[in-house]
């Protein structure tokens, strides 16, 4: 199905896996088997890429996300804030943003979408600008999320962290606790995660399966998700699903005891996940956004983040029907005063 100069795909084609490796900015959620969890764990939701050629050869692309209620449809790149910025060969984001972002607001247009999301984190390089987001109709927000670059080592980020941080860090380090990575952990940091989330207004935990088929072993390759540990002698005391890609590994969802919360774990388990990383050739951890969440915030920039913003475009339900139209003025009505600032690892 041809949109302009770009194209939309419903299969992964030759090449993509080299583009996503040759973008230092690819994240995570750029892998296909994310998507296809998606549309495995929740039945209303199909993926497709659209994808950008110059002179028949793979520049740029993007993976959506179609989510169907009844009669109604949704757009994301992608669910739950998770970012899929076009990702490009060297040289050619500017003019490739530009024609994916038209093919964005296309397929929302033939959809009658009643509304949606493209989330435009770009960590390295020009960002999206706002003149290809204004192909799509609807607003623009920034969202804030905390970076721990590792190219130049850990112990420049032990330098930038606070020194309260350090000090728990050091704590921390000295109570024993046992870092792993145990896939076969997952319901147990699970449970901690459901348990302590129940304190977070608005939140609702993703379903378990999801996190498994992440999680799951590939025949070729690494997988999508790993979950990591901090254990104490008495037992499980924080954990973290990390999505992990070519350049940045992002914990997504966390759980931690009340028990951990006091020996300063989770503060650990971060520090412990940003070794690893940096032992496996990660660009960056994405300590993931805290929009709202002042003392979260506070809280990763202490481990020494640094803070980048950027754009998640919304869309309206202009291409709606008229029932379209009047569910999205029911559903913006409930979500007024409300803060999102998408999966919140911590």
């Amino acid at each position: 199905m041809s949109m302009g100069a770009a194209t939309v795909l419903d299969h992964v084609p030759a090449g993509w896996d080299a583009l996503v490796r040759a973008d230092p900015s690819s994240s995570p959620s750029h892998q296909p088997l994310i998507w296809e969890a998606f549309t495995a764990v929740f039945p209303g939701f199909e993926w497709q890429l659209l994808v950008h050629r110059e002179a028949g050869v793979l520049t740029a692309g993007a993976p959506v996300v179609l989510s169907r209620r009844g009669p109604f449809r949704w757009l994301h790149a992608l669910p739950w804030l998770l970012s899929a910025a076009p990702v490009a060969v060297a040289g050619a984001h500017a003019r490739s943003d530009g024609v994916l972002a038209r093919s964005f607001a296309e397929l929302a247009r033939a959809q009658q979408v009643i509304g949606g999301e493209w989330s435009c984190y770009r960590p390295c390089g020009d960002p999206v600008t706002a003149q290809a987001l204004a192909h799509i109709p609807g607003t623009t927000r920034w969202v804030a999320t905390a970076l721990m670059p590792l190219e130049h080592g850990l112990d420049a980020r032990r330098v930038a962290m606070g020194r309260k941080a350090r000090q728990a860090l050091d704590q921390a380090s000295d109570r024993g606790l046992v870092f792993a990575e145990d896939a076969d952990a997952l319901e147990e940091v699970y449970a901690l995660h459901v348990m302590q989330s129940r304190h977070w207004p608005g939140h609702r935990p993703l379903p378990i399966e999801l996190s498994r088929r992440l999680l799951a072993p590939r025949s070729a390759g690494e997988p999508v998700a790993r979950l990591f540990t901090l254990r104490s002698a008495r037992g499980l005391v924080s954990g973290t699903l990390a999505l992990d890609g070519a350049h940045e590994t992002f914990p997504w969802w966390a759980g931690t005891h009340s028990e951990g919360r006091r020996l300063q774990a989770f503060t650990l388990l971060l520090w412990r996940v940003a070794e690893w990383a940096a032992a496996h050739g990660r660009r960056r951890v994405n300590l993931g956004a805290s929009t709202g969440l002042e003392g979260v915030s506070a809280f990763k920039k202490a481990l020494g983040a640094e803070i980048l913003e950027y754009p998640v475009h919304g869309l309206d339900a202009g291409n709606a029907n008229a029932p379209g139209r009047l569910l999205a003025g029911v559903q913006a009505w409930h979500r007024r005063g409300r803060t999102s600032g998408g999966a919140e690892p911590a």
